[in-house]
């Protein structure tokens, strides 16, 4: 499967999800909980990983299980909390004592020069600090949100699933709304702000527009991913 077919099922799980929770449909969210689950493994089935496709029928088994259960939708309140929870742990990890925040190694790793031997000015380097520090908090704020509105929704929420009656209940449209099209929204107003400002505050910038940004972030993703222990200074 190609890198834009990967993108489009990824784009399609929150949509999915949204329809099978307003239609209480189960079997849309089998099909969104396949893709959140089978997604990570494309790549392995696609090299015909034994491994990958062993691991395929319990998968599969599972789902259909979940199908039958009273109870399908519970699964699809665990991603909201905790892919952002995890996006704010990888940006907050760098914000510690001895590491080099995200951003910062980001803007290192594509500035002109062997190695980013072309330092950043001082004010850039403090952006970067305090704009890693700006996404840890949102990706929080939103990994709680979505908490909390999975613990207060009715009829399937967390709390009533496990008998627990809390005082104050949301529709479960709200959370589905909000952890399954708002969410993402947020993070792409959030991302565009950003953008626009940082173009016009910092007009030098090692990449020519968005589509450039882009390319050069995912050419970078290597080495961040390598320095994820966190580079001392």
């Amino acid at each position: 499967m190609t890198s834009i077919g990967r993108a489009l099922l990824v784009l399609a799980y929150p949509l999915v999800a949204h329809f099978g929770v307003i239609q209480n449909s189960v079997t849309l969210i089998a099909i969104a909980l396949g893709l959140l689950i089978v997604l990570p493994m494309v790549p392995a089935l696609g090299r015909g990983s034994v491994v990958a496709w062993v691991l395929l029928l319990p998968v599969v088994a599972g789902l259909w299980w979940l199908s039958r259960s009273a109870h399908a939708t519970l699964p699809l309140y665990i991603a909201p909390v905790l892919v952002p929870g995890f996006m704010a742990g990888v940006f907050g990890s760098t914000l510690l004592a001895g590491q080099v925040p995200l951003i910062e190694q980001l803007i290192r790793i594509m500035e002109p020069g062997p190695d980013g031997a072309q330092a950043p000015e001082p004010e850039v380097l403090e952006y970067a600090r305090q704009l890693t520090r700006a996404w840890t908090v949102f990706f929080v704020t939103l990994s709680l949100t979505n908490l909390v509105l999975g613990l207060l929704a009715e009829p399937d929420g967390m709390l009533l699933a496990a008998g627990i009656r809390p005082p104050l209940t949301v529709p479960e449209l709200w959370w589905s709304l909000f952890a399954n099209m708002i969410g993402y929204l947020l993070v792409a107003a959030f991302f565009l702000i950003e953008y626009a400002y940082r173009r016009h505050r910092f007009p030098r910038q090692p990449y020519r527009n968005m589509l450039d940004f882009f390319v050069k972030v995912l050419a970078a993703m290597p080495r961040l991913v390598s320095n994820a222990a966190g580079p001392r200074r």
